[in-house]
């Protein structure tokens, strides 16, 4: 099943795609800033995106980080509009050598072809007048970037937000570069909120202040309960209860404990 939505938020246009729609993130918003792209959706819902901005006029293309849900059609879209590719440094040779993509991954989002991106500038000027200020924010992963714009109070947050309280972590992902990544992103004034997989976020500044103080509180009552004596695996369970269907689908990339662990080892 394709889904596929269009949206429009005050000048900020897009559209939700993704073969599955089964959890928020097997779904991805595409958002469109005038004739500026940010992100381009799973690879294995191409037709879709085809489908979108066939007949649009495209100008550029900007990736928050190199994940095949993001960076997936950036290679299709940049071949059919034209447009050139842009990302953070850190993602320029994953995206043009490729990387590893595992099973669970490729049955939701496909592949990411090969793509030949240029780096980042300080800023990103759009022919409809905007800038889009590029921030690096580590964590989810290393080339992960937000985009600000300043004087309309956005923030595009790619996969920094998802939520304001998440039950799972990838094995990759590094609390320690979240949590300095919130902090970072939270000296900045925004007030809405483009987030790839939930959408448009009322009341961003707030959301994400509740996002930290999430991953604060969690921090302190694992170290309490591990303190105290329980096993990694025993907290996972009193606090998020049996392993779901994507810890064992994912074979424990995406997992719960892997939060726990994280909380552990992260440096506060």
């Amino acid at each position: 099943m394709t889904v596929i939505r269009t949206f429009t938020h005050d000048s900020v246009t897009g559209v939700k795609v993704g073969k599955y729609n089964l959890a928020d993130n097997s779904t991805v918003h595409i958002f469109c800033v005038g004739e500026t792209v940010i992100d381009t959706g799973p690879p294995n819902d191409r037709k879709s995106v085809a489908r979108y901005f066939e007949g649009r006029s495209v100008r550029q293309i900007l990736l928050t980080h190199h994940h095949e849900d993001h960076s997936g059609n950036a290679a299709f879209l940049s071949r059919m509009t034209g447009a050139p590719v842009f990302a953070h440094p850190l993602g320029l040779e994953l995206l043009r050598e490729g990387f590893p993509i595992r099973m669970y991954q490729k049955i939701f989002w496909g592949s990411t072809p090969a793509v030949s991106p240029e780096p980042l500038g300080e800023a990103v000027a759009t022919p409809c007048g905007h800038t889009l200020v590029p921030i690096h924010t580590p964590g989810h992963s290393p080339d992960h970037v937000c985009f600000l714009e300043p004087d309309r109070k956005w923030l595009f947050t790619g996969d920094l937000f998802l939520a304001p309280k998440v039950k799972m972590f990838r094995a990759d992902e590094d609390l320690t570069g979240h949590l300095k990544s919130l902090k970072t992103i939270l000296g900045y004034d925004f007030e809405i909120l483009f987030c790839a997989h939930k959408g448009v976020v009322e009341n961003g500044h707030g959301m994400l202040e509740k996002k930290l103080a999430y991953y604060l509180a969690l921090i302190e009552e694992v170290r309490g309960m591990h303190a105290a004596g329980r096993t990694p695996g025993e907290i996972t369970r009193a606090l998020f209860g049996k392993k779901g269907l994507v810890g064992y689908i994912s074979c424990n990339h995406m997992s719960s404990e892997n939060l726990v662990r994280q909380c552990l080892s992260c440096s506060v």
